[in-house]
């Protein structure tokens, strides 16, 4: 029985006895005014991302910072126009014709601008109104037999028609004598009528049906040339060289 209690009694110094040091052991591994251990594996692990870390921002680069102001260039003058002229690719014969019979001189604008010489076929017009390119047109040349009707004092020229050839020439864009357009030499009492025209050949109904046989003054001493009017279909210019004894035969 005695042994029993002392049994007991032992027991429970030592059940004190473990009892303070677990409490001193929880006293120093936490509590309000102690510092906090290391977290244990069974701790929660935080999953909120980082803040993000502040980048500043870039300045001007060097090439932005200094882009060179626009230039002002001063005004730069209009171009000259260019001289016009008129396209005879872009329109029929007879338009052409029509054009070209109603060319002004280069000199004055009551002289024509296409005309028939002595020498040949002459393009003479203002820079403006020449063609843009080079014009084939045909001349129909007629021999004119000269003679005079009446009596005394009171004649008149008379003449009579007949076919001598028909040549084409070019005339133009710049002025000057179409080559292979010169008539052919007078004779004695003949002439020489040359007709420039386009589009189908001469018709004797095209001739002028007046010639005004006007001896020039003083007297010429060799062949000489006057322009006739001509009223055909597409016909330009025409002229009739004259010998200088066409005013007595």
């Amino acid at each position: 029985m005695g042994a029993t209690r002392k049994s007991r009694s032992g027991a429970a110094v030592l059940a004190g006895a473990v009892a303070a040091a677990l409490g001193i052991a929880g006293c120093t591994s936490g509590g309000s005014t102690g510092a906090a251990g290391p977290s244990s594996p069974s701790d929660p692990v935080s999953t909120s991302a980082p803040a993000p870390t502040a980048t500043p921002t870039a300045g001007p680069t060097a090439a932005t910072a200094t882009s060179s102001p626009t230039a002002t260039s001063s005004p730069t003058a209009a171009p000259a126009p260019s001289p016009t002229c008129f396209d005879t690719t872009m329109v029929g014969d007879t338009t052409v014709a029509g054009y070209l019979s109603r060319l002004p001189g280069a000199a004055r604008i009551v002289d024509p601008g296409i005309f028939m010489g002595l020498d040949g076929l002459h393009l003479d017009t203002a820079t403006s109104q020449r063609p843009c390119g080079p014009v084939t047109v045909r001349i129909t040349r007629f021999t004119v037999r000269l003679s005079h009707t009446g009596s005394g004092t009171v004649t008149r020229p008379s003449y009579a028609y007949s076919p001598l050839d028909t040549t084409e020439v070019t005339v133009g864009p710049a002025n000057g004598l179409a080559p292979g357009s010169a008539p052919p030499a007078t004779s004695h009492c003949s002439g020489v009528l040359s007709v420039v025209q386009l589009g189908a050949p001469v018709k004797d109904t095209d001739l002028p049906q007046q010639l005004n046989l006007v001896t020039p003054s003083p007297a010429p001493t060799g062949p000489y040339h006057q322009n006739v009017k001509v009223i055909g279909e597409r016909q330009v210019a025409a002229g009739l060289a004259l010998p200088a004894d066409a005013a007595t035969c």
